[in-house]
């Protein structure tokens, strides 16, 4: 099984196996720029507008796959319930891409974060950062 993992600000699925991305991160790292008002709270957390993950798996047997996944916070708490991601028919030779959008994505904490994909109950973490 291959598993490739991108980041970006809004990534939009198109036809023919296909998928708009805005705002790419070049790697595994987002890098928050403050827009934080001056007379927030400081209980009120930082945040970014919205992140989205694309989750493409391929070399994945042919049949019936179920997917979940959860974010895990550099403490090592959940971010999210876990989240159930569908379940797809996988055909020969292709693949299956799972786009997840977080609109805000709250920042209590920065450091390395994991988002767990469960296929089929067997755990992939696919680590980023937040800075």
């Amino acid at each position: 099984m291959k598993i490739k993992f991108l980041i970006a600000e809004e990534i939009r699925p198109e036809m023919n196996n296909k998928a708009t991305v805005i705002g790419l991160f070049s790697d595994d790292v987002v890098v928050m720029t403050s827009n934080r008002p001056k007379d927030a709270p400081p209980e009120i957390p930082d945040g970014i507008d919205r992140l989205t993950f694309l989750i493409n798996v391929s070399e994945i047997p042919e049949g019936l796959h179920k997917f979940k996944g959860q974010i895990i916070t550099p403490t090592g708490e959940p971010y999210n319930p876990e989240m159930t991601l569908g379940e797809e028919t996988i055909k020969k030779g292709l693949s299956h891409s799972i786009i997840v959008q977080l609109k805000p994505f709250i920042v209590k904490n920065r450091g390395m974060y994991k988002f767990n994909v469960y296929i089929d109950d067997a755990l992939t973490s696919l680590p980023f950062e937040i800075r």
